[in-house]
């Protein structure tokens, strides 16, 4: 094998691979198996093209020049059929067996009338004349022109096929994927036809043979670049499988197998050693210095494919730390626009949020100036089926959009981005079109999809937060109602006995016949009974305003279930939470709704923790997380002890963190744990903390006899 041959090798390693991946990927797929078809095409070209070049004898160079002349002229039939699948078939009715066998027969009578004397020469390639290449020869032979004016024609009505379908595709991606194959395969074919034409300018064959094998890579190139980067098929499990590692890893290995071919023949020459000792010794050296460069190539391809994913990853991280403590609504959805519009050059956002009051999707800005989404409009089902980032294009839009299509068509609307949580649409994102007029990659849509799926789990638990304080809020507002109703009826019972003797009194003294001693008496009676209003006053003003317990039993099974099953939906980590109660506390008598409120609070806490050391202690995985719950009972009391092995709470801060407004959090409002230690009161329990790296434990002590 000559080093001449050695673009052609590469050239067909690419094609061959890339060729199978297309087929494997869908091999019950016409377009999968058509385009696998003219890859393979392009292949057996290269390898004809290896066989002229190490040809021992001028016949076997002819026959292998013979085989190229007919793949180069049959290849045009193949792109006809391809263009006609590709990306999708719009006449089904042309694409039948009868179709095909009507496509390949005119160039296949062609070349049987030009049968023997194709146009094509073999030529040595160097002075030695050890050495071919190939040629075409350009004559007035009317079955040669024939063939050339059919393959220009297949070329053209190829091209018209695709530029057809761009107007009737839905999806920005397929107008770009066939936009580009379309200008691709029409580029190659009329470079090759100038080479050609030209080749009669240049004085030498070396000459035609680079810039012929030039061209060999650059049609590997665009294959390659059509399937990895313009994502013509999805073959990225079979990237990650090693397929198209190998592809580089070939050539690699084809051009050490050149060097070591080298030196082989140069020890035979030299030193008249010819022994398969030696032949072994210099592939195992080969292999040894393959390995590194091979998985170096590995990574590099792996960040070439990835490289939106690579890229955006980071900033994910970042913005997603940033969405793990409580924010407000509106504070929320703003990062998550600035996010989208500066990573994605996206010229607007819009943000549909969920408004279980007019049961529709409200734009949280715009309001009534954005036209609102029924929440049963057959737009959600669709949004609710895909579960992934969706095209504007790629909608039906007389039956899904016929509401605000024109609103949505004005803003030039591209990509509707569904935040989806357990089957529950809880809000819609819309992008417009990108600044600088370009189009979202396939890449970019995976990127979003992923963004959506962590943004959701993120929403759901600010809704949670939410909803516990709106909950909050609304048994303050029933507390300070009932508190007020037992205020006016304790003043009224208590103010009510003073009142009746200073009003006695008064009217006693207002008699003339009183006497003095009496009269004393009768002010004594008004100045005590003033005092008494003022201490009771003082009494009412110095009333604690917390809710008094309800004490009711409960199953504890059934209870705790309950509230492993609201931090379970909270958690997008896969940390692990279970809980363990003793037989003597299968049912308790407590509050359970304040119990609640003060369990989740600290089951939230021992979360945060926990991704916290996730994010700070390299060697910790959040799947490693743990959060327990142990309930046990002795006689006198109910024990409940919340553990996880989180990052832990230092010794410095331990007496303050039930202190009101006392946080670490930057974002944080430091009454979680004032809240719990309040309830714990309410319920005349106490709670204690003991805390290092790694462990956490809150334990509530509660009356068991009440």
């Amino acid at each position: 094998m000559n080093p001449y041959s050695l673009p052609s090798i590469i050239s067909f390693t690419v094609n061959f691979s890339l060729a199978l991946i297309v087929l494997v990927d869908n091999p019950k797929s016409a377009l999968n198996r058509w385009f696998s078809a003219l890859i393979m095409i392009f292949a057996l070209w290269n390898i004809s093209e290896v066989v002229i070049l190490n040809s021992s004898s001028f016949s076997t160079a002819r026959v292998a020049a013979q085989i190229l002349y007919r793949i180069i002229f049959l290849s045009p039939a193949f792109f006809v059929i391809v263009a006609y699948h590709f990306p999708k078939n719009f006449h089904k009715h042309l694409t039948r067996p009868l179709f095909y066998v009507l496509t390949f027969s005119l160039p296949v009578i062609l070349l049987s009338m030009s049968f023997p004397e194709f146009q094509i020469e073999v030529i040595p390639l160097n002075k030695a004349n050890d050495v071919f290449y190939y040629q075409l020869k350009y004559s007035l032979s009317p079955s040669f022109i024939a063939l050339l004016i059919t393959a220009l024609i297949y070329m053209i009505w190829g091209d018209i096929l695709l530029i057809k379908k761009i107007p009737r595709l839905r999806t920005v991606r397929q107008k770009s994927q066939t936009r580009f194959f379309a200008i691709g395969m029409m580029i190659i074919f009329f470079v090759y036809i100038i080479l050609n034409l030209l080749r009669a300018i240049w004085g030498q064959a070396i000459s035609y043979y680079f810039v012929s094998t030039v061209f060999t890579l650059i049609i590997a190139a665009f294959f390659f670049t059509s399937i990895i980067q313009f994502k013509f098929f999805n073959p990225s499990r079979y990237l990650t499988g090693g397929i198209t590692y190998s592809i580089l890893s070939s050539i690699v290995l084809a051009v050490y197998f050149l060097v070591i071919k080298g030196i082989n023949e140069s020890i035979v020459t030299w030193f008249k050693i010819d022994s398969y000792v030696i032949d072994g010794l210099l592939i195992f050296v080969l292999v040894v210095l393959i390995r590194p460069f091979e998985h170096r190539l590995h990574n590099q391809l792996d960040r070439l494919i990835h490289s939106n994913i690579h890229q955006n990853r980071q900033n994910f991280l970042k913005l997603y730390r940033e969405l793990q403590s409580y924010l407000e609504p509106e504070d929320f959805f703003s990062r998550i626009k600035k996010y989208l519009t500066r990573h994605f050059n996206v010229e607007k956002v819009l943000v549909f949020n969920y408004d279980p009051q007019s049961l529709s999707y409200v734009e949280i800005e715009e309001g009534d100036k954005v036209p609102a989404i029924p929440a049963d409009c057959p737009l959600i089902l669709t949004l609710k089926a895909k579960k992934q980032a969706v095209e504007f294009y790629d909608l039906d839009h007389r039956k899904i959009l016929s509401q605000f299509h024109d609103f949505w068509e004005k803003i030039q609307t591209r990509v509707i981005l569904p935040l989806i949580y357990n089957d529950e649409l809880l809000a819609i994102i819309v992008l417009t079109r990108k600044k600088y007029g370009l189009d979202f990659t396939q890449d970019e849509l995976e990127i979003l999809s992923i963004f959506a799926n962590e943004i959701a789990g993120a929403l759901k638990r600010n809704r949670i937060i939410e909803d516990l304080r709106l909950k909050d809020r609304q048994n303050y507002q029933l507390e300070k109602l009932a508190t007020l109703g037992r205020l006016t009826a304790g003043i009224a019972h208590e103010i009510r006995n003073p009142l009746n003797t200073i009003s006695t009194a008064s009217e006693t003294l207002l008699k003339k016949d009183i006497p003095e001693e009496d009269q004393e008496e009768l002010k004594r009676f008004i100045m005590e009974e003033t005092a008494r209003l003022n201490r009771i006053l003082n009494d009412f003003l110095n009333l604690s305003r917390i809710r008094p317990a309800q004490i009711i039993s409960f199953e504890t099974k059934e209870f705790t279930e309950r509230l492993i099953l609201s931090l379970q939906s909270s958690d997008r980590h896969g940390i692990q939470i279970s809980y363990e109660i003793a037989p003597k506390a299968k049912v308790m008598r407590s509050d359970p709704d304040l119990l609640m409120q003060a369990l989740l609070n600290l089951g939230l806490n021992a979360m945060a923790a926990i991704r916290e050391r996730c994010e700070k202690d390299p060697d910790f995985k959040c799947h490693q997380g743990h959060v327990q719950f142990e309930i046990s009972a002795d006689t006198n009391h109910y024990r409940i002890i919340v553990r996880d092995n989180g990052i832990g709470i230092s010794d410095e801060i331990k007496e303050s963190v039930f202190d009101p407004f006392f946080t670490t959090k930057e974002t944080g409002t430091g009454l979680g744990l004032s809240i719990v230690h309040q309830i714990v009161d309410t319920l005349m329990g106490k709670i204690t903390l003991q805390s290092r790296y790694g462990a956490t434990e809150f334990t509530i002590m509660l009356p068991r006899k009440i």
